[in-house]
C-alpha cells in the first residue's frame, strides 16, 4: 500500500525540511512505500528565494544583508535544494494550488498530512486555512493526520466552521500539541492523540546518516534563534563565561549575539544537524533546535519570550514537548534571565529522558502504524 504525504517540504527552514524527511522515513520504516506530494505554494517559493520582493523597509534591509554575504547565502540556498533532491522521494508532478490538486489528483492508496504548522490559518497569504493540507483530493480514500500543528491555542471564529468541515473527512486524527488536541475535540467531539514531532520518530543513528561530518577545532556553545536574540544576550554571555566556551551563532534571525566568536550564514539542513551534534552546549528558542539538542544529548537552554509564554502557556509546542520528557526546567522566559545563576544546571539525566522519549516514540509509531494499516 503506497502512501502520499503532504506537508511543508520545500520551505527553506530547517524544521520544515527535516520533519518532512523524518515522516517519510518513519512511514517507510513501518513498511509502507511513501512519496511526498510535491505541493509548493507560490508564497513558499517567494519566501525561500535569495532576495525578497517588494520595497518595504524589512525587504530592503534583508536584501542588503544578503548582498553583503551573498556567497554564504547562495551556498545555504543550494544546500536546502540539494537536501530535498537527495533525500526526499517526491511525486512526479508539482502542484501549486488546491485547484491543481483537484484537477489532476495524485494517486495513492492512502493519504497522510504531516506535521509542522500546516493547519495554522495565520501563516498563509492571504490569511486562512489552506484546503490542500486537508486533502479533499483524496476522494473516498482514507485520510490520516500525523502531528499537524495549528500554531495557535485557539482558532479564530472565522475559521472554526471551515475547520470543522475539513476535519470530518479524516479516518485518524492526531496533533503535535495538547492545545491542538483540545481544538480538535471541541470542534469535532473526537479525541486526537498527542504524538511526537516526526523528527523524534527517528533516533540519533538515523540522523547521523544525513548529518554533516564537518568538525570544529574547539568546543563551543551553539546559539540558534529564530527571532531577535538580544533579550537573552546577557544570559548567553553568562553561560559562555560559566562554561568557558566561545559562542558560535547560527544566524537564523540574521541578528547575532554581541561577542560571538563566529557567525554561520551558509548552513543547510545537514550542516544544521552537524552544528548541533558537534557543539558542547546549545542555546536556542527554536522548537527543532530543542528537538535535536535532545536527540544528540546536548546540554541546552531553551529561551522563550515571556509575551509568547503568556499567550500560549501550557499549550505551546515547546512546553508540551519538554513536559513529556521531564525537561521543563530547561525552558527559560526572558523575565527569568536575571536569575540564571540560581537555576543554571548544564547536566541533564539523559538516561531518564531517553526512557521517556522511547515510550513516547513507541506510542506515536503505534498510532501511525495502526492508522496506516486500517487505511
Amino acid at each position: 500500500m503506497n502512501v502520499g504525504l503532504i506537508t511543508f517540504h520545500y520551505a527553506h527552514h530547517y524544521g520544515a525540511q527535516l520533519q518532512a524527511y523524518a515522516l517519510q522515513k518513519a512511514v517507510e520504516k513501518l513498511g509502507f512505500p511513501c512519496e511526498i506530494i510535491d505541493y509548493v505554494r507560490p508564497d513558499t517559493i517567494e519566501g525561500s528565494s535569495l532576495f525578497k520582493k517588494g520595497a518595504s523597509p524589512g525587504a530592503i534591509l534583508s536584501n542588503i544583508h544578503t548582498l553583503f554575504r551573498l556567497p554564504s547565502f547562495r551556498r545555504r540556498h543550494q544546500r536546502f535544494n540539494s537536501f530535498v533532491n537527495e533525500n526526499m522521494k517526491l511525486g512526479g508532478k508539482r502542484y501549486m494550488s488546491i485547484d491543481d490538486l483537484l484537477a489532476d489528483p495524485p494517486v495513492y492508496n492512502s493519504y497522510l498530512c504531516g506535521s509542522d504548522q500546516i493547519w495554522n490559518p495565520m501563516i498563509f497569504r492571504p490569511a486562512g486555512l489552506d484546503p490542500a493540507f486537508f486533502m479533499p483530493f483524496a476522494g473516498e480514500k482514507k485520510r490520516i493526520a500525523y502531528a499537524p500543528s495549528f500554531g495557535l491555542s485557539d482558532i479564530p471564529e472565522p475559521y472554526a466552521t471551515s475547520l470543522r468541515e475539513y476535519l470530518s473527512g479524516f479516518s485518524a486524527l492526531s496533533a503535535r500539541e495538547q492545545s491542538g488536541s483540545e481544538i480538535i475535540r471541541k470542534l469535532t467531539g473526537r479525541e486526537a492523540e498527542v504524538v511526537l514531532d516526526p523528527t523524534m520518530l527517528l533516533d540519533e543513528s538515523d540522523w547521523l546518516q544525513v548529518c554533516s561530518n564537518e568538525m570544529r577545532d574547539t568546543p563551543c556553545i551553539l546559539c540558534y534563534f529564530i527571532s531577535d536574540p538580544t533579550p537573552f544576550s546577557d544570559s548567553i554571555q553568562w553561560i559562555s563565561s560559566k562554561l568557558k566556551l566561545p559562542v558560535v551563532m547560527l544566524c537564523g534571525s540574521r541578528k547575532s549575539i554581541p561577542g560571538a566568536a563566529a557567525r554561520v550564514y551558509d548552513a543547510g539542513p545537514r550542516e544544521f544537524l552537524g552544528l548541533i551534534r558537534n557543539s558542547a552546549f546549545v542555546c536556542t528558542n527554536s522548537f527543532h533546535g530543542t528537538v535535536f539538542s535532545i536527540l544528540f544529548r546536548k546540554g541546552f537552554c531553551c529561551f522563550e519570550n515571556s509575551v509568547k509564554a503568556k499567550r500560549q502557556p501550557d499549550g505551546s509546542r515547546l512546553f508540551s514537548l519538554l513536559a513529556r520528557l521531564g525537561l521543563t526546567d530547561r525552558l527559560i522566559a526572558s523575565s527569568q534571565c536575571q536569575s540564571m545563576s540560581e537555576r543554571f544546571e548544564p547536566a541533564i539525566d539523559y538516561h531518564s529522558v531517553m526512557e521517556k522519549l522511547g515510550q513516547e516514540r513507541q506510542k506515536s509509531l503505534d498510532y501511525l502504524r495502526k492508522a496506516l494499516e486500517q487505511a
